[in-house]
């Protein structure tokens, strides 16, 4: 680590996360993330979460807020607005293990679906998305034995296969990924943080290598994330406070 931009983000999210549930978890809790970006950036967000670690709320300054609900063997992300109606929604329905092998839209979102699929450490190995019950994107996952996902494969039936390669700073591991957000029902991801990610394009040629710097406070937790394309131009400057 929510449109092609929020999705872009979950995924770099759920790449650096690391654990699945609370009770194998003690790390920090995300209080708020601050968006910088040029694109798709501008926005403060705050998470609020239940005694269990599980996040409740994600508000934004911008007027937006997500509320999660959990019931059984799912989890229900509704968009709300100023008088708290749902407006937009996603429902994912969960495992054995507690993670989402399908999801739904809903209202807004309702021609939008997806599935999921893990492997015996509870890592993506696939992610297929839907439009209208069509297929419109595979991602297919490579995890190491050190559990980061070192290469995603994109595979869309019209655009063709792109690649993105990435390398991983082993020695740091991550206090940003989807466990310090409590959203445990996307899995586990990568143990450590990215360094670069390798974009190749359909035709072979790299279209773009983005690295990633950190920046950390006195408990050892990164409070700044920023990344450049190989331009030198910034794609993405956040920052974090923890509970």
């Amino acid at each position: 680590m929510k449109v092609k931009i929020a999705v872009a983000l979950v995924t770099f999210f759920v790449i650096i996360s690391a654990c699945k549930k609370s009770a194998l978890f003690s790390g920090s809790k995300i209080a708020t993330l601050t968006n910088y970006s040029p694109v798709g950036g501008g926005y403060k967000e705050t998470f609020t979460y239940n005694s269990d670690g599980r996040v409740a709320t994600m508000v934004r300054n911008d007027g937006i807020k997500q509320a999660v609900y959990y019931s059984g063997d799912t989890v229900t992300v509704a968009t709300l607005n100023g008088l708290g109606q749902t407006t937009d929604a996603v429902e994912y329905v969960l495992n054995g293990s507690g993670y989402a092998v399908s999801s739904q839209g809903e209202f807004v979102s309702q021609h939008n679906s997806g599935t999921y699929s893990y492997d015996g450490n509870g890592m993506w190995t696939q992610v297929n998305s839907y439009v209208n019950h069509t297929l419109t994107n595979t991602d297919n996952y490579t995890n190491n034995s050190a559990k980061n996902a070192v290469e995603i494969q994109h595979v869309s039936p019209t655009n063709g296969t792109s690649y993105d390669y990435y390398n991983f700073y082993t020695s740091n591991g991550n206090t940003i990924g989807v466990q310090n957000m409590g959203e445990y029902y996307l899995g586990v991801s990568s143990a450590n943080l990215i360094s670069t990610d390798v974009k190749i394009a359909t035709n072979g040629d790299t279209s773009d290598i983005i690295s990633y710097r950190y920046r950390y406070d006195g408990s050892s937790n990164v409070d700044t994330m920023v990344s450049y394309n190989r331009a030198g131009h910034l794609v993405d400057s956040i920052t974090y406070t923890y509970y």
